[in-house]
């Protein structure tokens, strides 16, 4: 557990990114294989996995009670949570429940046969992560700010200036509430059992017990030692040991050693060595018809949201029913592979600088729950960083320097003129041309407006969102930036292919002027020179030069 929240705070601009923070999620075999179901491709870092299915074809589910990071809350939440067990109550109840964590395994395998990646809802290291991005280290900041209320007067009393006015700005997601209710659910099924999730519920645990069903470490009990007290049978967390103590199911057991620690004779113990049929029964069966129906659910599932209309098929391109504002992180892949590819893990959440990147909610379908997107009215896309491609485990967003960072356009900024203060009110207003950093926004003049108006050139706009986040209108900004133009790339470099397209992403120098007319319009006494004359040095002004040809899409 120590060692998931150390990576995870080194996924960060001021962390560590380049290092293996990833490590957790590449160590999942299951994300490993619906990976590369669904993504059709195979990412390097993901064969890190092969060692855990090594070690659980050694041990069993050594994983789930040793390095699970959930498995590890999950234990202190019942600690405190959990009712005490009967001896035939931990072991027999809600029996019927545990082949469902079978189902929920061949269910994600069916989805990723077609194409979908199902593990955001129910792979436990990607559900800790989300959990520990979007609920745990935002409440940590916001308890470290609370703090600091506190010491900020003490710094003043003693003239210490940087604590005086140092602030934390904590880091805030959309929907967090109801991943909170989430939180709440899975952690109050330990009133029910203790690691209800475990015995019942976890298709990664459903699959290493399948893989240690005939691992070599087991529990031995020693028959003449062994009093049949079953004290064993109602402290162990899975409930896979059997009346009296003797038996033991072998894909249930985690190997937590609970049996070993509280056993009053002591005579269990685990160790390598031959199977001993008297004392192992192989648990849960994956028959055909389980097999079966849990195969058809996932590629009923796949069918369901390949017909739903916000399905982003290859057949539409660009995409018709795609959200307009839906923005997604610079070197993100081309949609239908991204969702395909992206585990919604936050990883990227937790990672970004700005906290502009947020979780969606139906933008792009059930599909596209909790995947990342760019909320740029909350904050704009910092242009020198580049973390979120470097902590993202399956290349759902590239990992770029930040020269191909820069050029990897996300969208187009875009004026609502029924918002913006010079073309609504005839009101001056320079904020969106002060904010960006390209030079995109250049300033035009018509007989109906006494101030310069501003217009966007989309082949200079890489969509940071500068300006929508510092647009002085309240509420939905008067520039917004849309992803019609978008820059997405599977491979290659995105520097040639924005050099290709014609696009610019480095910002001109020049001098302010605060009188800016259409071509052809007479200029105003001590105005300017008429349009197309040269300006004094030689310089012909922005407003002059013919804008670019607009990409499809855009309107001018």
């Amino acid at each position: 557990m120590s060692l998931f929240i150390c990576l995870l705070w080194l996924a960060a601009f001021n962390g560590r990114p380049t290092w293996p923070v990833d490590l957790y999620l590449a160590s999942d075999p299951l994300l490993a294989a619906v990976h590369t179901l669904a993504g059709r491709v195979l990412v390097p870092l993901l064969l890190l996995s092969l060692l855990f299915v090594v070690l659980a074809l050694l041990m069993g589910r050594i994983f789930c009670s040793h390095l699970c990071p959930l498995g590890v809350l999950l234990d202190v939440s019942d600690h405190f949570l959990a009712r005490p067990q009967r001896v035939k109550e931990n072991r027999g109840a809600y029996r019927r429940v545990r082949p469902v964590k079978l189902v929920l395994l061949l269910v994600l395998v069916g989805a990723a046969l077609f194409g979908f990646d199902l593990l955001g809802f129910v792979d436990p290291l990607v559900i800790m992560t989300r959990f520990t991005a979007t609920l745990f280290y935002p409440a940590l900041v916001a308890l470290a700010d609370a703090s600091l209320q506190v010491l900020r007067p003490l710094g003043a009393s003693l003239g210490w200036l940087d604590l005086a006015y140092l602030e934390i700005i904590s880091p805030t997601f959309d929907g967090a509430l109801l991943m909170l209710g989430l939180l709440l659910v899975l952690l109050l099924l330990g009133r029910l059992q203790p690691r209800f999730w475990c015995r019942h519920l976890c298709p990664l645990g459903g699959l290493l017990g399948l893989l240690g069903r005939r691992a070599p470490y087991r529990r031995r009990v020693d028959s003449d030692k062994c009093n049949a007290c079953n004290r064993c049978v109602r402290l162990c967390p899975t409930g896979a040991i059997h009346l009296e103590g003797k038996l033991y199911d072998r894909s249930e057991c985690i190997t937590c050693l609970n049996c070993v620690r509280e056993c009053p004779e002591g005579a269990v113990s685990f160790s390598f060595g031959a199977r001993r049929p008297a004392q192992e029964q192989p648990g849960v069966a994956a028959g055909r018809r389980l097999v079966l129906g849990g195969l058809l659910g996932g590629a009923a599932a796949g069918l369901a949201m390949r017909i739903d209309g916000l399905h982003p098929g290859h057949a539409f391109l660009p995409l018709p029913h795609r959200h307009g504002r839906l923005i997604r992180p610079p070197g993100a892949v081309p949609e239908p592979e991204f969702l395909a590819r992206c585990t919604r893990c936050g990883e990227c959440l937790r990672a970004c600088l700005t906290n502009t990147l947020q979780p969606d909610w139906y933008r792009a379908g059930l599909e596209g729950l909790w995947a990342p997107h760019l909320a740029l009215r909350h904050a704009a896309c910092e242009q020198t960083c580049n973390v979120c491609g470097q902590v993202c485990p399956t290349g759902a967003i590239r990992p770029l320097t930040p020269i191909e960072k820069q050029h990897a356009k996300i969208g187009t900024a875009v004026i609502v003129r029924d918002r913006c203060l010079p073309w609504s009110q005839d009101r001056r207003c320079l904020i969106c041309d002060e904010q960006c950093p390209y030079n995109a926004i250049v300033f035009r003049h018509d007989a109906q407006h006494h101030v310069g108006l501003p217009v966007v050139n989309p082949n200079r706009c890489n969509g940071c969102g500068q300006c929508e986040d510092k647009c002085p209108v309240l509420g939905e900004a008067a520039i917004i930036v849309v992803p019609q133009g978008e820059l997405r790339l599977s491979s290659g470099s995105y520097v040639a292919e924005a050099r290709a397209l014609g696009l610019v992403f480095e910002a001109e120098k020049g001098e302010f002027q605060d009188q800016f007319r259409l071509e052809g319009e007479e200029a105003a006494p001590g105005g300017r020179p008429p349009a197309g004359q040269q300006q004094p040095g030689g310089k012909q002004h922005a407003a002059d030069q013919e804008l670019p040809r607009l990409p499809p899409g855009i309107e001018p």
